[in-house]
């Protein structure tokens, strides 16, 4: 159990044009759409993200995550263009084992916004998030072996590479490898001398 009211704290995060926000029911048209643009590139890693995702779908979502937010389960953010207020994809923390003070990170990025440092911007901002307010440790990242493109946002949000983890994820109905990353917060790293 936490020892925090999540519902108390901060919705959002900015740095360099990139908003990560707690999801508000407002976001599902922006989320239909960054789907269906993207079902070639993160419909390869994601199984939700296929051409029948549609409102009904989106809105489900949202209201999983404000309710996993509210109870301090998860925490889904959308990504957020915030000049302009585009929905660019998602950022989340689930899987938190407040007693080992660690969490697992997601990401996802819209195809017309890929290859542009939004993942890796809106990644750091998660893992700021979870070790400023969460008070958590470590942050673990597990993507299927063959994804290179989650590979190199891991990397560029200062993500250590811990192995390969033989049929540890699901997808599209068959086991695949996994390449795990982890980041710890800094008061956590072992020294080294």
């Amino acid at each position: 159990m936490h020892d925090f009211d999540s519902r108390l704290l901060p919705t959002e995060r900015e740095s360099h044009g990139i908003c990560i926000r707690k999801y508000q029911p407002s976001d599902a048209a922006g989320l239909v759409e960054a789907a269906q643009e993207s079902i070639q590139t993160v419909g390869a890693w994601l199984d939700w993200c296929t051409p029948s995702y549609g409102n009904a779908q989106a809105e489900a979502w949202i209201a999983h995550a404000v309710e996993n937010w509210d109870k301090g389960d998860g925490f889904a953010f959308a990504v957020i263009d915030a000049t302009c207020g585009d929905y660019l994809g998602g950022v989340g923390l689930n899987q938190i084992d407040h007693a080992n003070r660690s969490a697992n990170l997601g990401y996802w990025i819209r195809q017309s916004y890929q290859a542009r440092g939004v993942g890796a911007q809106a990644a750091r901002l998660a893992v700021g998030y979870v070790f400023e307010q969460l008070g958590l440790t470590r942050i673990e990242i597990a993507c299927a072996a063959a994804n290179r493109p989650s590979r190199r946002i891991a990397e560029k949000t200062g993500a250590r590479y811990e192995g390969l983890v033989s049929g540890r994820i699901q997808l599209h109905g068959r086991p695949v490898d996994a390449a795990i990353y982890s980041i710890t917060a800094p008061s956590a790293r072992r020294s080294t001398g």
